[in-house]
């Protein structure tokens, strides 16, 4: 067997590292008007939503929504969203 065969081998048998979010799951934020509260999705609901990220809401909802993590971001794009 040559070294390439040997080292490539080694490289495909180490596992690739974990890079932990601590926490920082990312969560949709969605809107219940009949009985007029704001939740995320998967699970759980925000303390507060600003005005600020209601209209943000509003605005991408369709297109792309707003997100959470330990801050307010659009979802596809990434950009932050003032509170």
């Amino acid at each position: 067997m040559n070294w390439a065969t040997i080292i490539i081998a080694i490289i495909l048998l180490l596992p690739a590292s974990q890079q932990s979010s601590q926490g920082l799951e990312r969560k949709v934020l969605s809107y219940n008007p009949t009985y007029d509260f704001w939740f995320f999705v998967p699970t759980g609901r925000p303390k507060v939503v600003t005005q600020n990220v209601q209209n943000a809401y509003w605005a991408a909802r369709t297109k792309e929504g707003v997100c959470f993590t330990d801050l307010w971001f659009y979802c596809a794009t990434g950009i932050k969203i003032e509170e």
